[in-house]
């Protein structure tokens, strides 16, 4: 799934659906977005300095992929982030350090939510480009047959679906949050 789809759906299910509040749902998106940090800064460094030094001309892209995404330096950083055991054993952690006393607005909570989530989702939207979702206890890797960008494997539809799902929801936010305004001046 896209990043941003991630961090808006993450962000939507905090603040407006289960009602954790403002600071859970900004958590949740962070925690969203954690995963593809590496990718940002793998994509900074090759595409920057490829396109600096010889332009767009010259940069073959499957291998800058696979230099961004896996063989490169950001790309194991990558494979860790997206496998559910480090936001699983912070989730026992938090539970079992009742970590929820102090963390009232649940800011670490929503972060690690969003984070798990980001990674379960890539999990069932990957058919290519997939990483092991148990990453250090195994290197089992599955491939959905769904992804979320290549139209051979549906990425067309996934996208029309996320998309328009994206759509709704922010119009549903939008009448609510307009209707509580009419409300408040009546």
């Amino acid at each position: 799934m896209e990043t941003y789809s991630h961090a808006f759906f993450t962000w939507a299910l905090a603040k407006h659906g289960v009602r954790a509040g403002r600071a859970a749902g900004i958590a949740g998106a962070a925690g969203a977005l954690f995963p593809d940090l590496p990718s940002f800064a793998g994509t900074a460094y090759y595409v920057g300095t490829a396109y600096l030094t010889e332009g767009w001309s010259s940069m073959d892209s499957e291998k800058m992929l696979d230099a961004i995404y896996f063989s490169g330096p950001f790309g194991g950083t990558g494979s860790v982030l997206h496998s559910a055991v480090p936001a699983l054993v912070l989730l026992v952690v938090y539970r079992v350090a009742r970590l929820r006393r102090v963390d009232r607005r649940k800011i670490l909570l929503w972060f690690l939510l969003g984070w798990l989530g980001h990674t379960l989702v890539d999990f069932l939207t990957h058919v290519d480009d997939t990483r092991p979702l148990f990453w250090p206890i195994s290197d089992w890797e599955w491939s959905s047959p769904v992804s979320y960008y290549d139209p051979a494997y549906y990425g067309r539809e996934f996208s029309i679906v996320n998309h328009a799902l994206i759509l709704v929801t922010m119009a549903i936010l939008l009448v609510r949050r307009l209707g509580r305004r009419k409300g408040s001046r009546a």
